[in-house]
């Protein structure tokens, strides 16, 4: 099992051991004993970034997932076992992260007007978190939304993270409630820098909000 150090730390660079690099016909794919590579998952796509071993040779981290347990690193080239230097890409993480953060406060937003989150995506240019109604929910407009993100984000709430006794982790931004999720987030809303635009639309009973960050220079598209 790869030890998980993006779920305890927000450090980008750090030290690994590649157990195993092989390949197959989708490229190279390095196995590490820990990683700081976020993997695809949770309605987040994966941290990019590289690998650099002690003679000085750099492999492009194309994309990370998991798969049985183990998270594995796609390469554009392979390297040896070994000690690994792991740089993750500060713009492309702060940008999933603002992303997925936003969504947070999004499922919490619909929460106070009485509409229960179900399911959430935080892809670029594809964010949406979608709704059920409860007992007491009422409408909520996409002008609504926008208007609470940015008090709140103007309020600079800063994040919240804890593991239940259970080992859950658990993610919630100033007072607003928590969400157990295994994601990437800023530490502060103020971190958002750019106006978050939003849609609102029921159908069949559920209500759909799409958002994205406009402006916003703190990450590449993938």
């Amino acid at each position: 099992m790869t030890k998980r150090l993006y779920m305890t730390t927000s450090e980008l660079t750090g030290t690994a051991q590649i157990i195993r690099c092989d390949a197959d016909e989708t490229g190279y794919i390095a196995e590490l004993d820990a990683t700081l590579f976020h993997p695809q998952g949770g309605g987040q796509p994966s941290d990019l970034g590289e690998l650099e071993n002690e003679p000085g040779a750099k492999a492009t981290v194309l994309q990370v997932k998991e798969v049985d347990g183990v998270i594995l690193h796609w390469l554009d080239v392979p390297l040896p076992p070994g000690t690994v230097m792991m740089r993750v890409n500060q713009a492309v993480r702060q940008h999933h992260a603002a992303l997925h953060s936003v969504g947070h406060v999004i499922g919490n937003i619909g929460q106070q007007y009485g509409w229960k989150p179900v399911k959430a995506h935080h892809w670029p240019d594809e964010c949406r978190i979608e709704f059920m109604p409860e007992s007491n929910c009422s409408e909520l407009e996409a002008a609504e939304i926008e208007k609470t993100l940015s008090d709140l984000i103007a309020q600079g709430l800063t994040s919240k993270i804890y593991t239940d006794e259970k080992g859950f982790r658990w993610v919630g931004f100033g007072e607003l409630s928590p969400w157990p999720c295994g994601g990437t987030h800023l530490k502060s809303l103020s971190e958002v820098n750019g106006k978050v635009l939003a849609t609102a639309k029921v159908k069949k009973s559920k209500l759909i909000v799409k958002y994205s960050i406009e402006a916003s220079n703190i990450g590449e598209k993938e």
